[in-house]
């Protein structure tokens, strides 16, 4: 009797938690985060307080069972000094370890960078992988993107009901498709540029 008992409420034990941070099949959700990155020459701690060093932006997911599209809008400053949009979508890996109170999400995409025209000297264009500009009448969209960078994020996400936060590390690559479907090949999508830390507050929509 004793052992049956025991029995009940080791099954119980690992049902009730199950259950409760049991997370739904579909979910679309808005969110707005803040990315940190450190300058090569300053320690992790140093840099921030210095506004500087943060990127803020807006993203939105989309997760089926366990596969994840993401697509993430950064304003940024260009070195020309002109203001641009790096737009980034991603495709990623959302797999539970602990139903929706935690789960580790991997994955990768691709960033284009996009200057709009500010006066009339200036014309719209895309900064391409390895920071080549190229004008956007000289090119068209899907061009773009298959010589533009290759993003990578690995982080983790816990969803509170409605309210998902995730922290990940996100790196932008030297690597365009073009290498990847040439000589360099595969596994030069892992030569990273840069790495920023990224906290990123969501809302579930349905």
């Amino acid at each position: 009797m004793l052992k049956r008992v025991l029995a009940v409420l080791a099954v119980l034990c690992i049902l009730i938690p199950a259950s409760v941070g049991a997370r739904s099949l579909v979910n679309v959700s808005l969110g707005f985060g803040a990315s940190y990155l450190a300058p090569d020459d300053v320690e992790f701690s140093q840099g921030l307080s210095n506004p500087d060093n943060w990127h803020f932006h807006g993203e939105i997911s989309a997760r089926l069972a366990f596969i994840q599209a993401q697509a993430l809008v950064f304003p940024m400053e260009c070195p020309s000094g002109n203001q641009g949009i790096l737009l980034v979508g991603m495709g990623s890996l959302s797999l539970p370890m602990a139903g929706s109170l935690l789960s580790l999400e991997v994955g990768g995409g691709i960033g284009l960078t996009y200057i709009p025209s500010n006066s009339e000297q200036t014309r719209p264009s895309y900064i391409l992988a390895g920071g080549e500009s190229k004008d956007v009448s000289s090119m068209t969209f899907g061009e773009a993107l298959y010589r533009s960078p290759i993003y990578l994020q690995a982080g983790v996400a816990t969803e509170l009901g409605p309210i998902a936060l995730r922290l990940r590390y996100f790196m932008s690559t030297h690597t365009a498709l073009e290498d990847v479907f040439g000589e360099k090949g595969f596994w030069s999508i892992f030569n990273v540029d840069s790495g920023a830390l990224s906290l990123v507050l969501s809302l579930k929509m349905f």
